[in-house]
């Protein structure tokens, strides 16, 4: 195994661990907080989200991943990029303050604008870590990265937490945020152990601009994409429904980054080193999505299965609705977690503007399907976004043939053991939920079974496939020691 392979199964290593430790610790957080707080503080949070998901873009994405994939970076890099965040973050932060009666009014939700003010001190946190992350993953240093992270997330759940005891109700949320962001910042910069220079290059600057304004531009549209469906039900439905729409979507998006994020972060690194051999990139990139689908489509399928039992179990009773929302969103997860690969592709072989033309794409369809639904209710919003995903998965294909030449039928073929095992699992659980017993003992019989049944199932009918997924595994654990 070469160098750079031994890196790359370190860094799957570390970033798997950072997302399983990290999210799950949040994902605690985040039960506690759900039975401690109404729908409604969540509600004023995704509301807000959306503008800071939107600024937070401008100052953390484009120049981090530029430093990553950049083959001939200089200090004058590092440094202009890192003055830019700082100007930036401080000027958007300003902004975002200043814009809270505005967005409050946009909503017609007064209780939103001390919230917008709040939330403003996020942004300039972001700007301060986001060249010292990118130099961290461009050197591989990914368990630093994962550290930092699940050490944000226990300091921030921890102030949220107390915060949502002593009775500040949604500004416990905001102040979870603002706790995470400032550990994070320390533990970067401590980690890094770099120091800007107090040098301005603007030719250094075009040369981050001209790959970070696709990043913007596709990230901005990414955006679009998976936030409009909150200002859209915040706007024309309110504050409780996007509270119970956001629970849902939350578990979503934690599934997400755990099962997808790790591997695509690794796989961009590793594909910006090999973007000059276009068949190893093929080759990783098949393996890649194989193995995101015997993980993901188990759990996301499972997890529509039992998704109405199981919300109101572990959120409460008063967020039944959203077990019913998370049962149709569960579905995306599937194309979430494989279709993360994507990007790691076009941004790995240096050609963001690909991505960008799809995110058009994407983001006209779905702004326009959800203008038609919105006004039915969170449910068909959670069917929209599934239908959209699956119906544009054809056109990442054609876009992945002319880069890397990929096979869609060598492509497809890659998920049949898993969905096959995913067959038998369906059935079990499906079974387990008709029994005559109480909610916990379906739940567990049905998760504890559907797991068994779909392992068996998958090892008799792809026994090779198992054993090469387990020896990565194995390889990542050593590589890491």
């Amino acid at each position: 195994m070469s160098d750079l392979e031994r890196r790359v199964m370190k860094g799957v290593f570390w970033t798997v661990l950072q997302a399983v430790a990290g999210r799950a610790l949040s994902f605690v957080v985040f039960i506690v907080l759900a039975r401690l707080l109404v729908p409604a503080d969540f509600g004023l949070i995704a509301m807000a989200g959306v503008f800071v998901a939107l600024l937070e873009l401008l100052v953390q994405q484009g120049f981090s991943v530029a430093i990553t994939q950049r083959e001939d970076l200089e200090r004058e890099h590092e440094s202009t990029a890192f003055w830019t965040n700082i100007g930036l973050s401080a000027l958007l932060g300003a902004v975002f303050w200043l814009s809270a009666e505005p967005v409050a009014r946009l909503y017609d939700t007064p209780a939103l604008t001390p919230v917008v003010r709040w939330l403003s001190a996020v942004l300039p946190l972001r700007g301060l870590a986001a060249v010292p992350v990118g130099l961290l993953q461009r050197h591989f240093r990914f368990r630093v990265l994962a550290i930092r992270s699940i050490f944000g997330a226990l300091a921030g759940g921890i102030a949220g937490i107390v915060a949502a005891i002593a009775g500040w109700g949604v500004y416990a949320l905001v102040v979870q945020q603002i706790v995470a962001g400032l550990v994070d910042v320390v533990a970067v910069w401590t980690a890094a152990a770099w120091w800007p220079r107090f040098t301005y290059s603007f030719r250094h600057l075009r040369d981050l601009i001209g790959f970070s304004a696709h990043i913007v531009g596709a990230g901005l549209l990414d955006i679009l994409n998976r936030r409009a469906d909150d200002f859209l039900i915040g706007f024309f439905l309110g504050d409780v429904a996007l509270g119970l729409y956001a629970v849902a979507y939350r578990v979503l998006l934690v599934l997400t980054q755990v099962l997808a994020k790790p591997g695509t972060l690794v796989a961009f690194t590793a594909f910006s080193r090999w973007q000059d051999d276009r068949d190893r990139i093929r080759g990783a990139f098949y393996q890649s999505t194989q193995a995101a689908s015997v993980i993901a489509m188990p759990i996301f399928i499972g997890i529509a299965l039992v998704a109405p039992l199981a919300v109101p179990l572990i959120f409460g009773e008063k967020y039944e609705q959203s077990g019913l929302v998370l049962q149709l969103l569960a579905l995306a997860g599937v194309v979430h977690a494989i279709g993360h690969y994507n990007s790691s592709v076009y941004l790995g072989v240096g050609r963001p503007d690909v991505r960008l033309k799809l995110l058009v794409v994407n983001a006209v369809v779905h702004v326009a399907v959800l203008l038609l639904v919105v006004r039915w209710g969170i449910e068909a919003v959670a069917a929209a976004v599934v239908a959209r995903l699956y119906l544009l998965v054809p056109l990442d294909l054609v876009a992945l043939r002319r880069l890397i030449g990929l096979s869609p039928k060598r492509y497809f073929a890659n998920f049949i053991p898993a969905t096959a095992a995913c067959a038998f699992m369906t059935l079990v659980v499906i079974g387990a939920l008709a029994l005559p017993v109480d909610a916990i003992a379906k739940l567990a019989l049905a998760v504890v079974g559907g797991g068994l049944v779909y392992c068996v199932s998958l090892f008799a009918m792809a026994p090779e496939l198992v054993r090469g997924i387990w020896s990565r595994v194995k390889l990542a654990v050593q590589a890491a020691d």
